[in-house]
Parts: structure tokens; C-alpha cells; sequence
């Protein structure tokens, strides 16, 4: 086998414009990026990664062969291309299109194979499928563009979060082998739970990742996501945002401090941030229930 291709030098062969990177959330072995691409006719080296291709944009006719005969298929919204690593491909496709590609490492998903379905996993391959429709896939991929582009605080923690579902999702539902999911579910025991709510109050004013809180009480991410819903009723990035929701009620009740501020103690990563995710959680604005608790006209 020659030599396998990075995410970075995948633009040499599929080059297009590239409209939005993941990079800057941190996390290399679940990449996201974002190309708008004309008609093409391409040829593309065996990769490293698992490539995954959710189409956002655009309408078009897909000619793929991986191995053996060209295969055709119909992709828009909604729709997904899977491809397995290590595997040369040539595609094409004639209308301008818009897609979202994933990059995984092997490594993430045997990591995965092991910790979600309790199968050790050397190699894992996926099934090369030109026109999946996968809206679980489309949904995720909308989630991170969002996480992403706000980018704020607790971003990292959702965008794990959602790396760790479609990761599940790929391997349930596109492995070449069959896995089968643990039937223990469970709850958190008091004294882990004290931990996790201790461990996020103290670090309430940063970006919380996924594997910090699964460290907390010594369980792998996937054992903490399912542990977590199961115990609080809400995914940990939820609870996480309800917490920064609830600081900045503390200190919009008692300090006089401009919104920007508080915006910081709470660990938002601006005050439209803060304004954004408080009116979700609280319908009004924090300015506006400063004055509601507190009966001053300071907004600034």
C-alpha cells in the first residue's frame, strides 16, 4: 500500500473553497470542514481518515467507483457519502454543491468500538456508500457548523459530545461488523456526582471538554454521556449552559459590574453569547431581569 493521504493534503486532489474548519475547537481525530466545490472530475489518493460526505447545498448526479464498476447515485440535502480509509477513489459529479466532510481517525473509532460496544476492534472498516440518506448524520452535522461558528465557551464540550453520537451512529449503522450495545446503563453514585457538579462550579468560567469530566469519576466519555443523561435528564453540555445560565443570575441579582464582565465570570465568551444563550434559557435578556430583580436601568 503506498502512502496514504492527510485532511491537508486532501485540497490538492478535490480542490474547492473552503468555507468553514473545526480546527479551531481543538479536536483533530474528528475533523469537520466545510467546501463549496464546482462540476469536477476527481481522482483522490487512499486516506488516513474515514471520510464521511454530508451534502448541505446543491443538487447533483454522483458518480463514484471505489473498487470495480462506477456507481451513480442521486445527492442533496439530507444525503451522505461514506468511504472507508485507505481506499483510492475517483468521483464526479456535474452542479455546483456544498458538502460537510467528516475525518476520522481509525484510532477514535476503535476507541469507540471498545468503550460503546465493548468490542476490541484491531481494524475497523465502514461500508463505501454513495447515497445514505442519514438525517441523524444531517442533524450533527447542523449542531457542530453552530458550535463552531459561535464559538464560545462549552463549544468544545457539545462539539465532543456530538463527535462521540456520530461515532456511535457509524459504527452501529455503517461498520463492516456487527456491534451490539451494553445493556448496563445506571447512575451516577453520590460521591461522583458531588464530584462532577464540584468539578464544573470550580471551572464554570472556561471551556469544559467531555474527557475532563469523564476523568472526574474515572469512566470513558461514552460511559459519562449515557451515565449523565440518565442521572440529570439532559446531555452535559445542557446541564454545563444551565449552570453559566444560573451564574450570571447570581451576579446580575447582586454586582453592579457591566454585562461584559459577567459575561466572562460566567464563562460565556462575549456578552452576545451571554445574551443569546440567557434568553433561551430565561426568555428575557440579562438586562432585562438585572431590572426585573433589581430595579436599576444600568444595561451596560
Amino acid at each position: 500500500m503506498g502512502q496514504l493521504i492527510t485532511v491537508e493534503e486532501l485540497p490538492r486532489y478535490a480542490p474547492g473553497e473552503l468555507k468553514l474548519d473545526s480546527l479551531s475547537v481543538g479536536r483533530k481525530d474528528f475533523r469537520l470542514r466545510i467546501f463549496r466545490y464546482e462540476p469536477s472530475d476527481i481522482w483522490v489518493p487512499p486516506s488516513e481518515n474515514f471520510l464521511l460526505v454530508v451534502y448541505r447545498d446543491g443538487t447533483t448526479s454522483m458518480n463514484r467507483r471505489v473498487a470495480g464498476a462506477w456507481k451513480q447515485s442521486h445527492v442533496g440535502r439530507g444525503v451522505t457519502s461514506l468511504l472507508t480509509r485507505a481506499e483510492p477513489s475517483s468521483w464526479q459529479w456535474k452542479n455546483d454543491i456544498e458538502v460537510s466532510h467528516f475525518y476520522i481517525a481509525p484510532a477514535l473509532m476503535t476507541k469507540t468500538a471498545g468503550e460503546a460496544f465493548d468490542r476490541d476492534a484491531e481494524a475497523i472498516e465502514l461500508h463505501d456508500l454513495l447515497g445514505a440518506e442519514d438525517p441523524i448524520l444531517t442533524w450533527i452535522n447542523d449542531q457542530m457548523i453552530q458550535e463552531i461558528a459561535a464559538g464560545g465557551p462549552g463549544g468544545r464540550l457539545c462539539y465532543d459530545a456530538l463527535a462521540l453520537q456520530a461515532s456511535v451512529h457509524i459504527l452501529r449503522k455503517y461498520a463492516a461488523i456487527e456491534f451490539k450495545t451494553p445493556c448496563a446503563q445506571g447512575r451516577f453514585r453520590p460521591a461522583h456526582a458531588r464530584m462532577i457538579e464540584d468539578y464544573i462550579e470550580q471551572n464554570i468560567f472556561r471551556n469544559i471538554t467531555l474527557d475532563e469530566l469523564a476523568n472526574v469519576c474515572h469512566c470513558s466519555p461514552v460511559q459519562f454521556a449515557r451515565k449523565f443523561r440518565v442521572h440529570y435528564g439532559m446531555r452535559p453540555h445542557t446541564y454545563v449552559l444551565r449552570r453559566k445560565v444560573e451564574h450570571a443570575c447570581r451576579h446580575l441579582r447582586r454586582d453592579r459590574v457591566a454585562l461584559k464582565e459577567i459575561a466572562l465570570l460566567a464563562g460565556f465568551a462575549d456578552q452576545s453569547h451571554l445574551n443569546r444563550v440567557f434568553r433561551q434559557h430565561m426568555n428575557v435578556t440579562p438586562a432585562e431581569y438585572r431590572r426585573q430583580m433589581c430595579g436599576t436601568t444600568t444595561d451596560a
